[in-house]
This record gives structure tokens, C-alpha cells and sequence, in this order.
């Protein structure tokens, strides 16, 4: 099979100007908090090539002629690397839409408000579409005081939710973690890799105790007492330290914090023939590799590299989530 790009910087396709120059063209894709990546590197004999405006958005696929491209995604280049000699030109760009008015600080209260329409309100106002998994949209928030910025606050939330939040590729998503969501909400397919698809791999297997339960406490205002609620069975037990304000929050910060602690005990580091299909949060079932690394694992990080001698892919996925 061979390996193909196209890449289209502000709308216009650009990938025959590039074709010949094109060094090696890398996409991450991050599971989390982190934003998605984008890095060319072009030769640049002669200076022939003329600089890219930093903020040009950039939308990259890659795949296979044969087969068929994928999308990775939309980037806003943000960085450029002259060097020489041998003279290239280097191009970093980031996820679109990790814009600079989401991290601005802001002060004001939510009050009486659903999950998914503090999502929508702050998508909207940020020219971003939002993508809320339908068991967190219907959850109802209080009373919350906003003294941190739109992502600071959407952040916080999540964690508390068990969830992530994360502005990429023109939406707003808020998602549960690890829950293997696309960007549309559906749930990703299963890839499964034996050991003859791959040309190496590494695998940690963290020997750590896992929690049996979570205890936490809220603040019952008719008694003036603090009642504890638990989540798991067992030992050992973690306690919480705040006090929430009503049993529903403590149980749901206990039973967050209990998937937290036992979350993420083995990472698999695999190299292997280009598969961009294979992007963060896939589910990922590894087969004939041996006791303690067969079976479902969750893409965190998937890079995929394509250069004059082809194209792979580098990926990390975690197993122990809860």
C-alpha cells in the first residue's frame, strides 16, 4: 500500500506544492486535557517556501492511497522552525479552537442550570458546537460561583463528574473518560491487534494496591452533622477530605475518585505499520501477546508518522480503567 497526505491550509489544498518537499508529516492525538498536535517538516532548499501567518488554519488527512485517507483534523499553526544547513522549515500547529477567550478569567454564578446547557451556553459563546454525553446532560447544578476561566471551569466539572472536557476540531466535548467516545458522541469500534501486526512493543505493569473504597462526607443542614457515604467494598479506604453540600455530590465525588485511584495500572507503548484509524480513546483489544497484556485497552496517545520510509504509528494505551 502507499502511503498519502493532503493538506489544506486555510480551505485552499496545498498538498502538490508540498509533495515534493514534504520531509515527514506528524499528527498526535491525545486522549484528556491535552490539545491534538500537527508538525511538518519541509525541505526549504533554496528559501523557496513562503512562511505560513501563525494562526493559518491547517486540515491534515492521512492513510493510504490504496485504501483511502482519514481526517486527523483542523490546526492552528502557532510555531515555526527555520534551520540550516541542510535548510527546512518546520510547522507546529495545535488543535483548533484550543482558543486564547477559553482560558481568559471570567467571574460570575450558574444557577438552576443542567450540565449540558452550561456546556451549550459556554460552547456558543465561544463559536464552538457542544457534544455532552447524554447520561451527564441532564444532571443539575445548584449554585456555582465562576472566578477562573471557561476551560478552568469546565475542567473542575469534569473531574467531578469522572468526565473530561475538551475543545477540539470546531466542538466542545464533555464526555466520561475513557468511555471510548468519538467526537459525534458514538461509541468507537474495537480494534483488534495480534502480536504479527505490530514490530514492537513495551508493556509496565504498575504493582501498586488498588483501593477497595472510597469514603466521602456532605453536610446534612437540617442535623448541622456530616454523613458519610462509600463507595466500593473493602479495603484499603480513602478518605475525602471536603464536605459537599448534599449526599448526591458526596456519593458521586466517591465513586469518581475510587475509578481515579484504581485507574491506569499498565501502559502498553506499541510501533506498528501505519493505522490512523487508530486514534485516542479507541478501544483496543491486544491478542496472542501473552498473560498480563491480552485483552481491552484504551488508546491515550496515538502518533502517526509519515516520512520517506512510510508511515507508522506509535501508541500508548492504558489498561486497569474503571
Amino acid at each position: 500500500m502507499i502511503p498519502d497526505f493532503t493538506i489544506a491550509a486555510n480551505g485552499q489544498d496545498i498538498s502538490a506544492l508540498l509533495r515534493d518537499r514534504l520531509l515527514s508529516l506528524t499528527v498526535t492525538d491525545e486522549a484528556g486535557y491535552q490539545s491534538d498536535a500537527l508538525e511538518i517538516r519541509l525541505d526549504n532548499r533554496n528559501s523557496r517556501i513562503s512562511l505560513p501567518a501563525k494562526g493559518a488554519a491547517l486540515t491534515v488527512a492521512l492513510g493510504y492511497r490504496d485504501t483511502g485517507l482519514l481526517p486527523t483534523g483542523s490546526y492552528t499553526v502557532d510555531e515555526l522552525q527555520l534551520q540550516g544547513p541542510p535548510q527546512t522549515l518546520t510547522i507546529r500547529a495545535h488543535a483548533a479552537n484550543m482558543i486564547a477567550t477559553l482560558k481568559e478569567p471570567r467571574e460570575r454564578s450558574w444557577d438552576d442550570i443542567s450540565l449540558g446547557n452550561l456546556v451549550t451556553t459556554i460552547s456558543a459563546e465561544h463559536e464552538l458546537t457542544a457534544r455532552v454525553a447524554p447520561e451527564l446532560a441532564g444532571r443539575m447544578l445548584e449554585h456555582i460561583d465562576q472566578t477562573e476561566s471557561d476551560l478552568h471551569l469546565l475542567t473542575r466539572l469534569a473531574r467531578e463528574y469522572g468526565a473530561v472536557a475538551k475543545p477540539a476540531h470546531g466542538f466542545l466535548i464533555f464526555a466520561p473518560r475513557s468511555e471510548a467516545k468519538s467526537v459525534s458522541g458514538s461509541l468507537l469500534a474495537p480494534v483488534t491487534l495480534n502480536i504479527n501486526d505490530i514490530t514492537s512493543y513495551r508493556v509496565t505493569l504498575a504493582d501498586r494496591d488498588r483501593y477497595g473504597s472510597v469514603v466521602a462526607r456532605w453536610q446534612d443542614t437540617a442535623t448541622g452533622n456530616q454523613v458519610q457515604v462509600t463507595a466500593g467494598i473493602g479495603k484499603p479506604v480513602y478518605n475525602v477530605r471536603r464536605a459537599y453540600p448534599d449526599a448526591q455530590s458526596a456519593q458521586r465525588a466517591a465513586r469518581v475518585k475510587l475509578a481515579d485511584l484504581n485507574r491506569g495500572t499498565g501502559t502498553v507503548y506499541l510501533n506498528l505499520p501505519g493505522r490512523v484509524e487508530l486514534g485516542a480513546e479507541t478501544p483496543l483489544d491486544l491478542n496472542a501477546f501473552g498473560d498480563g497484556i491480552d485483552g481491552r485497552w484504551i488508546v491515550t496517545r496515538a502518533t502517526h508518522t509519515l516520512n520517506k520510509r512510510g508511515l507508522v504509528s506509535r501508541i500508548e494505551a492504558q489498561t486497569g480503567i474503571t
